[in-house]
């Protein structure tokens, strides 16, 4: 058989990620496709309900991918369904007599189509009915998701889950063009984003978030080798963000939570876009992404993505380059055996970058005031960001429901960065005094990660539960160089800042000040249940087990000495977790939740010692709605967390050796507060995100802790599909508020104070037709002069004044 010309762009797409590794897997594909052995059968139980609503349960119970048009399914009701059946069966019973039938695309995908037009041998287009069984979000045109696994490992839908969480998927990225973590996460509910200077802080609740990649925690974002809000949202499905302690997937979780980031997969059927764009300060932007089967039986499917995003910025002298590529094939195996492989690259490269930040105050106590364009760094500096990663995942069927799953993963990261930077530490009087910064700071790192885990139901005093048992490994590793272009500890030099812009390159740095390395290494098991004592009534339980150790070496070239700096080594720390979600009515549940916190410190104090381990408790009520067939959630929560141990800038301090602010060990704290969510559809045509949140974080003496972040905020991002004739048209924007913040500058200058700050952006796309898109999105529309980071450097960073996007897209 000829291989059409889809099947041949798509391979040679992956044969640029791949070489032509692709090809032994088609042949592996194909012998196994003949191989193949009668169909798994599971235990269904469907309740009479919408079809819609039952073709969602379906594939949650079976792990299968079902898609339907949502026009095809609107109006028909299913009838319940139970028993050990295989999947066709089950689509057999829950289609009959609705003029529809399933057809398969492969082991683990069913599109739904007419009889007539399934008889006919034409096929329709899939779209998702909502989110399939594994949460994907991409071709929903929804901002609600199905389901969500960042808290327990357990596809419960938001609504199951005894913890807050939000999810912001494919359509909200392109709706409100977000192109970076970054992006995304300042217009997640809940969310602070804190700008120090290229890296960006996140805290939730008051605390910082932990990472993680496709459910599987990672430190490869632990260091300024690798800088997690810069990564690129090409290659992801959607963004998981867990608000409250993520204890028992995260063995270090953080009582903020956890960002986890959800790839891409490749398509049952042939799909594509190439997407162009401009804007504002010379911006441009493409990427191409193909995915589908690669051989007739579709049993080996790809996808290739590679974007390119460069330009100029706000900011004097400095420009940005963004290359992402990303290559993943998928084979079945067999009936029950999925594997997939992939990889990733992408390089960041800045021109004129910033380490550290802009000036609060003169040294008479007077304020700056300094432009938006104000560079702190000089126009040579840069700071050029590498990462490299493979990563494979074995999902196999074992019958009854259950399925094991294996991922692992190997991440090379790289800084390369050489500056000359303002210090904001030193004076900055009005005449122009001052003192910069000549360094060169390369860094690397690399991380292993791995996850093993069983999941399945079981049966017990008559009712089905759900179980989880797993296994999970993490290594890391980094060294951080300082090399000088003089032969001190520190090159301080003087300088006049308005002539910044024009101090003299310097290109050699032949003198290595000092090496900070380091190590860590986490071992865990976890296990989690969740028990269905009533047909309202659930309870999650579970615990995680582990084993810690985290060690650093700094080695003074200068002195030529080696001091180990002292780490952390944990065994067998036991973090339990505790859920309990009961359904009000077939819309409302009302859920509490309880988990312990231990998180290894790895910020080091005054005297550069690391701060032991953060331990505490967090507790959370709530009520929770899924309205409309799962179309829309709603959430309210309560929450409380108890915290000793926690790492706190320590400004009367001087800096680290390596030039890093010293933090200060909080014996005592606690945050609380609550919040409001709402995402999806609330009428046709018409989606939303939204949240609001209130907190506050004082130590055990009532000081407010974390005055540089809001206590209050506001968030909603939303787009409208017009009826009628104007339905090629869909408008929007998002809504930012964030209530006042303020920071005390280090040597008592004065107090930077910025009032409640409100965003506003705007969001328009057009369809010419099926193919041809166009899409306008405008940022910050009333041009405020706001900071997006304070004090981080005892300084400031603006955020972005006003500025545009337009972009083409063409769907393959």
């Amino acid at each position: 058989m000829r291989s059409s010309p889809r099947h041949r762009l798509l391979s040679a797409a992956l044969a640029a990620a791949f070489g032509t590794t692709f090809v032994s897997w088609s042949s592996l594909a194909s012998a196994q496709a003949s191989e193949q052995a009668a169909a798994p059968t599971f235990d269904i139980r469907v309740p009479a309900q919408p079809l819609a609503a039952a073709l969602n349960e379906l594939s949650r119970q079976t792990g299968a991918q079902v898609f339907a048009a949502g026009d095809m399914v609107t109006g028909i009701s299913a009838p319940a369904v139970s028993g050990r059946l295989t999947l066709q069966q089950a689509l057999d019973r829950l289609l009959a007599s609705s003029g529809l039938v399933a057809v398969r695309n492969g082991a683990s995908q069913v599109t739904i189509q007419r009889a007539s037009t399934a008889t006919a041998g034409t096929s329709l287009p899939p779209v998702t009915v909502q989110a399939t069984a594994d949460g994907t979000t991409e071709g929903t045109g929804s901002y609600a998701a199905r389901s969500a696994s960042t808290s327990t490992r357990m596809d419960l839908s938001l609504r199951e889950t005894p913890q807050s969480v939000s999810v912001i998927g494919r359509q909200q990225i392109e709706d409100q063009n977000l192109v970076t973590l970054d992006d995304v996460l300042r217009q997640t509910p809940g969310i602070v984003a804190d700008r120090l200077d290229e890296r960006v802080q996140f805290t939730s609740r008051g605390f910082t978030l932990g990472t993680m990649i496709d459910g599987i925690p990672t430190f490869a974002f632990n260091t300024v080798a690798g800088e997690v809000s810069m990564l690129s949202t090409a290659i992801y499905d959607r963004v998981e963000v867990l608000r409250g302690s993520a204890g028992l997937l995260n063995g270090v979780g953080s009582p903020g939570g956890a960002i986890n980031l959800v790839r891409k997969r490749p398509t049952s059927e042939f799909s594509g876009h190439v997407t162009g764009g401009i804007g504002s300060w010379n911006r441009y932007s493409g990427e191409v992404d193909v995915g589908g089967p690669l051989n007739a039986a579709g049993t080996l499917r790809g996808r290739f993505v590679a974007s390119r995003t460069a330009g100029d910025s706000f900011i004097e002298s400095k420009k940005t380059a963004e290359d992402v590529l990303y290559g993943i094939l998928e084979a079945d195996l067999s009936p029950t055996t999925t594997l997939a492989v992939g990889v990733e690259h992408q390089k960041t490269a800045t021109d004129g970058a910033n380490y550290g930040q802009a000036p609060l105050f003169f040294s008479d106590g007077t304020r700056t005031r300094l432009p938006r364009s104000f560079n702190s760094s000089a126009p040579w500096s840069y700071w050029n960001m590498y990462s490299d990663k493979v990563f494979a995942n074995l999902d196999q069927q074992l019958g009854g429901g259950w399925r094991l799953k294996l991922d692992a993963s190997y991440l090379k990261s790289k800084r390369k960065r050489a500056s000359g930077d303002l210090n904001t530490f030193y004076p900055v009087d009005a005449t122009g005094d001052s003192t910069i910064d000549i360094r060169d700071n390369p860094a690397t790192s690399r991380n292993t990660s791995f996850d093993a885990h069983l999941r399945g139901p079981f049966e017990a005093f008559g009712r089905k539960h759900e179980a989880v048992l797993g296994f999970s490994y993490n290594d890391y590793d980094y060294a951080i160089d300082t090399n000088l272009a003089a032969p001190t500890v520190f090159d301080t030099r003087p300088l006049n800042f308005y002539t910044l812009q024009s101090f003299p390159a310097v290109t050699s740095f032949p003198y290595k000040s000092y090496t900070l390395s380091g190590q860590t290494s986490e071992k865990s098991v976890y296990a989690s249940t969740r028990l269905r004592l009533a047909d309202p009534l659930s309870v999650i339980v579970g615990a995680r087990g582990t084993w810690y150790k985290n060690d650093a070496l700094n080695r003074n070239q200068v002195a030529g000495t080696l001091t180990r700096v002292p780490g952390s080594h944990e065994s067998g720390v036991v973090t339990p977790y505790a859920g309990i979600v009961y359904d009000l009515s077939k819309e409302f549940s009302v859920y509490g939740s309880y988990t312990d916190i231990f998180m290894p410190n790895t910020e080091r104090d005054s005297a550069n010692n690391v701060i032991p381990p953060q331990r505490g408790k967090n507790y959370e009520l709530g009520i929770k709605g899924e309205h409309f067939a799962g179309k829309l959630n709603t959430s309210l929560a309560v929450f409380r967390t108890k915290q000793t141990n926690l790492p706190v800038e320590d400004t009367s301090a001087g800096l680290l050796p390596d030039g890093s602010v010293p933090y200060r060990s909080v014996p005592g704290a606690r945050s609380r507060g609550f919040e409001l969510t709402a995402s999806g559809e609330l009428a046709p045509g018409w989606q939303m995100q939204a949240g609001y949140t209130y907190h506050v974080k004082r130590d055990n003496k009532g000081v407010r802790l974390d005055p540089t972040y809001p206590n209050r905020l506001f968030r909603v991002s939303t787009s409208y599909r017009l009826p009628g004739d104007w339905s090629k048209l869909t408008v929007g924007g998002s809504v930012s508020y964030q209530s006042s913040i303020y920071y005390d500058e280090a040597s008592g200058l004065g107090r930077a104070t910025q009032g409640g700050l409100t965003l506003i952006g705007l969001m328009a796309r057009y369809e010419f037709d099926k193919k041809l898109s166009a899409s306008l999105n405008i940022e910050n529309l009333t041009d405020k002069r706001y900071y997006s980071g304070l004090g981080g450097y005892n300084g400031y960073t603006y955020g972005r004044p006003r500025n545009v996007w337009l972009k083409l897209t063409y769907k393959l």
